[in-house]
């Protein structure tokens, strides 16, 4: 499925979950390729690798469904892969959500009280308590006091969902550069012919001002004619190859990247794949996978976060628009510390 397809697809789905048609949506959703986020929102009971919010969100649904041995091994994870911060905020990623290692904590806490080990389940829930975040999470301390009866877990709101950006979806819109034809209906009915105006008042024997002209042999019927068509000559290289056509040639696309004080260029290819193109930008700055952040300009001047392959392709799209029929297009990126 092409990016655009899938962008159509992913909004269409999101559509009919917020009209709460559930099964439609689910449908629509498991049309799209395998990705993290669509996995997330349609509920796969195999959370994908290193997203901390999925193992946490399956882990409330199976201590929702009592299984409580594997909703304890789900927060489990979505503490590991939170790897020691207090929050992760996945707004950028299209989620308006942020995890807390405190819900994480308090959760696996109050899986491990249903499941009959009250004093580990407690522990967990000191621990809740001392990375206390938001007015929210003042009811920790009220679950410890009443040991976790009566309680239930932190959840993602009902309705949050991954949605893909808004410029992303005006940018997945067909163009359409020619426009579109108009029919404008002939005043009179003599004039319903296909023709240039001014032939046609020189047949009349009017003149474009609305003289009338005396007859002659050449006044009804003006002798026009058409020279013979010659065909422009293609000039050949000087070593006499055939010159290629320029729209079979795929741009390159010359990247610029701003990392601290340094400024560093680099060339990609058009078969550059977003994994090569993220291990070529960590290898020329020495850093390690993961560390670094990058943010693009698209073709509103808009400030763009690059994550993933969606925006690693909207990217290379907009370099070129921007090349605007030149061999190359160009890019500006600007990396950050994570």
């Amino acid at each position: 499925m092409s990016l655009k397809a899938e962008l159509e697809t992913w909004a269409a789905a999101l559509q009919a979950y917020d009209a709460e048609d559930f099964e439609k949506s689910l449908e629509l959703f498991s049309q799209i390729a395998d990705s993290s986020k669509i996995l997330t929102t349609s509920a796969s009971s195999t959370p994908p690798s290193y997203l901390a919010v999925a193992y946490f969100q399956c882990g409330v649904s199976n201590f929702l469904l009592t299984r409580y041995d594997a909703a304890y091994n789900d927060f489990s994870s979505a503490l590991l892969y939170l790897r020691g911060n207090q929050y992760i905020n996945y707004e950028q990623l299209g989620l308006k959500f942020k995890l807390y290692s405190a819900e994480v904590l308090f959760n696996r806490g109050l899986t491990q009280i249903y499941m009959g080990n009250m004093q580990e389940g407690l522990a967990d829930m000191e621990d809740a308590r001392k990375e206390k975040a938001t007015e929210e999470h003042g009811v920790i301390d009220d679950a410890i006091q009443d040991r976790g009866e009566g309680y239930t877990v932190f959840s993602i709101p009902v309705g949050v969902l991954y949605r893909p950006p808004q410029k992303k979806l005006e940018g997945s819109k067909t163009k359409d550069y020619l426009g579109k034809a108009k029919l404008i209906a002939a005043e009179s009915p003599n004039d319903l012919f296909t023709e240039f105006t001014g032939v046609a008042r020189l047949k009349q024997g009017i003149t474009p001002t609305g003289v009338f002209v005396e007859d002659g042999p050449n006044a009804a019927n003006p002798n026009l004619q058409r020279a013979v068509t010659v065909a422009a000559s293609v000039p050949k290289p000087a070593n006499g190859d055939d010159p290629k056509p320029a729209g079979l040639q795929r741009a390159k696309t010359t990247i610029t990247l701003h990392y601290r004080e340094e400024v560093r260029g680099m060339a990609l290819q058009p078969e550059t794949s977003f994994e090569e193109f993220m291990d070529m930008v960590q290898r020329k700055f020495g850093v390690v996978p993961g560390a670094l952040g990058m943010k693009f300009k698209d073709e509103d001047g808009g400030q763009v976060t690059l994550r993933d392959e969606m925006d690693y392709e909207l990217a290379i799209e907009t370099a070129r628009h921007s090349a605007k029929g030149r061999p190359e297009g160009r890019l500006e990126i600007w990396c950050m510390d994570e």
